[in-house]
Parts: structure tokens; C-alpha cells; sequence
């Protein structure tokens, strides 16, 4: 038992599975810090107001973007995307390491094949991830947007640590299980922690954050 272990320590610790342990390891931190309360969650929004990305000219695009745009990772969080690209590269690096790269012997050869299954798993693994995260952007687009407006002046509860002009979120009561909302604060003291009940004062579309302000006791 002990000696498998041993053996699939050193697999996943091997070059290019190495790359991808790491990445499993960042979102899983990630996840467990946004759990917490300590991180809030963007979605990567690349498309048009109508919730469909423009993929057919991505040379006015930056690589970055293009690459996204291509591969249809966009309209969901980001963490969720980097999440499953990690899992699939990391499975797939693993059995190329497993089943493959042990044939290899050490030296340049050992690093430029490692690096060509990088590459091709990392491909492939983005290409996975369009395919799974596809219904799912496509069932998000399909919900009514709430009027965003219509929430300012309600109370809304603090989940995050802390609340920043660059970072919050907050629980707003809708009758169902709540919405998480990003909440930005100017409050220089920093006053607003986890619990405490906030009014949303302004909504900021173009960064879809509301301002807020604490609740004041009477």
C-alpha cells in the first residue's frame, strides 16, 4: 500500500503531470478560501449583450481572449472553467506519465516529448471543458435577467471576510435560496465584516457590483 503510494507521488510529481498537480492544487484551494467566505467568483464574460461571444473575427481580440473565445470558455465562473481544464489535464498528463512518458529515458529527449503532451493535453483539455461548460452557458443565457436596479435599497448580508472597494459579496433574501451578490464598499476603515447587513445603495453595471452601506442601528 505504502509503496503505491509511493509510486503515484512520484507520477503526479513527474514532468508534464507536475504542471497540472499544481493547478488542481491552486483551485482546490481556491475553492475551500471561497467556501470560507474569502474570495468572491467572477464569470468570464466575452461575449455580447446578448450572451453569445463574437468568435468570427479574434484577430481584433487579444491572444488570451481569442483563445477563450475559441474554445467557448466564457460565460461561467472562472474558477469553474480552471477547475475542469485542471482535473481533465491533470488525468490525462497522468496516464500519458503513467502508460508513455515512462518510456522515456532522462535528458532533453524526456522534456521536449514532456512538453509536446503539455501542449496537447492542455489543448484537449480546454476543448473538454467548451464541451461541458456548453449547456451550461447556454441554460444561463436562457434565464430572465433580473432588473438590477429593482434590488437598491434592500438589506442584504455580508458573506465575505471583509468588504473592499475591489472585493465582497453579500446574500440578498429573494424568497428562494438568495442570490450572492458582489458588493463593493469606499468605507476607508474597512468596517464591514461577515454577518453584518448592508443596503444597496447603487448598482454599477458595468462592473456588476452594487456600492453598499452598513446598516445603521437605531
Amino acid at each position: 500500500m505504502q509503496e503505491s503510494f509511493a509510486v503515484f507521488i512520484t507520477k503526479i510529481s513527474l514532468y508534464p503531470t507536475v504542471i497540472f498537480t499544481g493547478l488542481v492544487m491552486f483551485v482546490t484551494l481556491y475553492w475551500l478560501v471561497s467556501l470560507l467566505g474569502m474570495a468572491d467568483m467572477d464569470t468570464v464574460e466575452l461575449g455580447d449583450a446578448g450572451g453569445e461571444a463574437d468568435i468570427s473575427d479574434l484577430s481584433s481580440t487579444g491572444f488570451f481572449t481569442g483563445l477563450m473565445l475559441k474554445f467557448g470558455l466564457y460565460g461561467v465562473p472562472l474558477i469553474i472553467i480552471l477547475s475542469l481544464i485542471s482535473l481533465i489535464g491533470w488525468l490525462l498528463s497522468y496516464l500519458y506519465t503513467s502508460f508513455l512518458h515512462q518510456n522515456v529515458d532522462s535528458g532533453i529527449l524526456y522534456y521536449v516529448f514532456g512538453t509536446g503532451a503539455l501542449v496537447f493535453v492542455l489543448v484537449i483539455s480546454m476543448w473538454l471543458t467548451g464541451l461541458i461548460i456548453s449547456p451550461i452557458r447556454k441554460n444561463i443565457a436562457k434565464i430572465p435577467k433580473r432588473n438590477a436596479s429593482s434590488n437598491i435599497g434592500k438589506i442584504a448580508v455580508v458573506r465575505t471576510l471583509s468588504v473592499t472597494d475591489k472585493y465582497g459579496e453579500a446574500v440578498l433574501n429573494d424568497g428562494g435560496a438568495g442570490l450572492i451578490l458582489k458588493i463593493r464598499s469606499d468605507m476607508s476603515d474597512n468596517q464591514l465584516k461577515q454577518g453584518d447587513k448592508v443596503v444597496l445603495v447603487a448598482y454599477l453595471d458595468d462592473a456588476n457590483t452594487y456600492r453598499v452601506t452598513p446598516v445603521e442601528d437605531k
